[in-house]
């Protein structure tokens, strides 16, 4: 389950199947009715798929289908109702063309078990004789089983995943970004460089607010915690404020003597990196007024910054730098300094790569490698042995992803870093948070779009 072969004639990928049923339901074999729901990602499609259908089989229920799915401009979705529980039911999916010609098929044979999820791996071949190429595409198919009556779905927008989460995607969600962050009042800020602006999303209201639209080439974005100032960077070194209680309207902030690369936002200062001076320059505005307070130059060129409140400090991974390296900046909050920059004690005998997140207790980060350093003195201290995406916490537990062959797999760790279980979602992964409760999952599908589940942790 860890790669997907892609050969040819067939693509193998992964499958989740789960049966979600009640407390009390009956194991194998021992009757139970579950419902197959399938959503099926058109993503790479280069078949035309305009039609699809399901069934299930096994020996002790015969067929039950074909079903016909519900197929969009962007996945095919359905479901198969009163699947008896019980060993090796065969789930094949079937898509057509426009001329009604089987262009995709795929099976596999899974153990129908209420409350148990199974990973499985699917062949999805294509009919090169319906669809001639050397390849086979790059459908991504995620089939789940599931207990009770459908539960409603509106499709990509709003519409219900099959954890009791919700799924928000359609045109709206169709732009690429280069940042994500989500803010304490639950809305997330994209900074899309396309078109030059940030766009944000209301979880709550599981809608985009107003897009703050910036005054130049987009370079840097940084957001308080509380949500309430953005701040953006552009080519020419101008920094701009939006704030979000004043309806979005931006402003002159400040301006550096050359573009900003990076900037956090470091309790009442803004912490900036830009190209000035020797090597690259690390500099400190005070948010009331705009005011250059502090910059120091002869530091690294910085990655993935982040900043803990809980001992005032600015973390990041130094880019273009071979060794490569992780750092440490305290920010005296009284006087407004930037404090001597401490490296690691290894310079490159790790893997040091992005993302850098820190434990919600703040006294260590975790990387993108699986390795993490405790933040007093940057010193290696464990490692979990799993490489991911981006990774979020929520009570005791770790919440990873990484894309597996096309598709997104989310793990759930414990404080000992078992692995409690996995899931697979249609797209490659991009960003997970937690937030009120929920674990909010960001997956890119279809050309240069995104979908958000609000998942239940």
């Amino acid at each position: 389950m860890k790669m997907l072969r892609n050969t040819g004639l067939f693509w193998v990928m992964c499958v989740l199947l789960s049966a979600c049923g009640g407390n009390g339901l009956p194991p194998v074999g021992e009757g139970g009715s579950e419902s197959i729901r399938m959503e099926i990602s058109l993503a790479g499609d280069v078949c035309g798929v305009v039609t699809a259908q399901a069934t299930v089989q096994a020996d002790d229920i015969g067929v039950i289908g074909p079903v016909p799915l519900d197929v969009t401009g962007t996945s095919i979705q359905g479901r198969i109702n009163s699947v008896p529980a019980g060993v090796s039911r065969t789930v094949s999916v079937f898509a057509f063309n426009a001329l009604g010609l089987e262009v995709y098929a795929g099976s596999v044979k899974v153990d129908v078990a209420a409350g148990q999820v199974t990973a499985a791996r699917l062949a999805l071949r294509r009919n090169t004789t319906n669809c001639p190429g050397s390849t086979t595409g790059a459908i991504d198919i995620i089939g789940v089983l599931e207990s009770g009556e459908p539960q409603p779905d509106a499709g990509t927008d709003a519409g219900t995943d099959p954890d009791g989460g919700i799924v928000l995607g359609g045109a709206d969600f169709n732009f690429s970004f280069q940042e994500a962050t989500l803010a304490d009042n639950g809305v997330i800020h994209f900074m899309d460089t396309d078109s030059d602006r940030i766009r944000r999303l209301d979880l709550e209201a599981r809608a985009f607010l107003p897009a703050l639209v910036g005054t130049g080439d987009v370079t840097a974005m940084a957001v308080s915690p509380d949500g309430t100032a953005s701040y953006v960077a552009y080519t020419g070194g101008r920094i701009d404020i939006f704030d979000s209680q004043a309806g979005g309207s931006g402003r002159f902030f400040a301006a550096a003597p050359a573009y900003v690369s990076e900037m956090v936002v470091a309790g009442n200062y803004l912490f900036t990196v830009d190209g000035s001076g020797a090597w690259s320059t690390q500099a400190l505005y005070q948010r009331s007024t705009g005011a250059r307070v502090h910059a120091v130059d002869w530091r690294f060129s910085a990655g993935n910054l982040t900043f803990s409140p809980l001992d005032n400090s600015v973390y990041y991974v130094d880019v273009g730098v071979s060794p490569s390296d992780v750092h440490r900046v305290p920010v005296d909050m009284t006087a407004g300094r930037i404090g001597n920059e401490l490296e690691s004690p290894y310079h490159g005998s790790y893997n040091l790569s992005s993302p850098l997140r820190l434990l919600p207790d703040g006294s260590a980060f975790i990387l993108g490698s699986g390795l993490l350093f405790n933040t007093s003195d940057l010193t290696y201290r464990s490692s979990i042995g799993l490489q991911f995406v981006d990774v979020a916490f929520h009570g005791d537990r770790m919440y990873i992803i990484d894309t597996v062959g096309g598709t997104t797999q989310l793990r759930v760790l414990n404080s000992r870093f078992d692995i409690l279980s996995a899931a697979y979602y249609p797209g490659t992964a991009l960003r997970i948070f937690s937030h009120g409760g929920k674990i909010v999952l960001l997956t890119s599908v279809g050309s240069g779009g995104f979908e958000v589940r609000i998942l239940n942790p």
